[in-house]
């Protein structure tokens, strides 16, 4: 699988990619979604102490930065899903060692906020603008194999290939 036990795995690049395979050249910074889990304390009379229960995940959001304004950006700002989602793809390359690894992540959702920084008196190339997305999609995938694959309407949340939710998905047939 390309990681070998105990070595490193270092970012060594990156690049973030619009619809059609664009590549958005002053991409400079990318905060991935963070997963989580929410959780209920459930306690019986029959129990000493609560225990927490899965509840859902919360809410998928990520961000990045780019230098200067891209126009193209702006015109996937407060696009709802259903009408057209920007399919935003983040390529990702690790050194393992001797070996490299490849991180790919697929995003979809709608851009919620596009905020310019202040605008310094030096330095000013380094003016960047912060981009917000909500998602209803979100894949990872290492070295071709997918690890993540959350779609939230369609009740799924896929784990290393298994979908944690699929008992439930048939019961409720969504």
């Amino acid at each position: 699988d390309g990681m070998i036990t105990g070595e490193k795995k270092l970012l060594r690049a990156w690049a973030l990619f619009l619809p059609g395979g664009i590549r958005l050249q002053g991409a400079h910074e990318y905060t991935p979604p963070s997963i989580n889990i929410t959780t209920v304390d459930i306690k019986t009379g029959a129990m000493d102490a609560p225990v927490a229960v899965d509840d859902g995940m919360e809410a998928l959001t990520c961000s990045f930065k780019i230098y200067g304004y891209d126009v193209a950006m702006l015109t996937l700002l407060g696009l709802q899903a259903g009408l057209y989602s920007p399919e935003i793809v983040v390529r990702q390359a690790y050194q393992v060692g001797n070996a490299t690894s490849g991180l790919v992540e697929t995003l979809q959702g709608m851009i919620t906020s596009i905020t310019p920084d202040a605008r310094p008196a030096t330095s000013q190339a380094e003016a960047s603008v912060t981009v917000e997305m909500s998602l209803s999609y979100y894949r990872q995938a290492v070295d071709g194999l997918e690890t993540i694959c959350i779609i939230p309407e369609e009740f799924v949340r896929r784990i290393n290939g298994v979908n944690v939710l699929s008992d439930l998905k048939k019961i409720i047939r969504v």
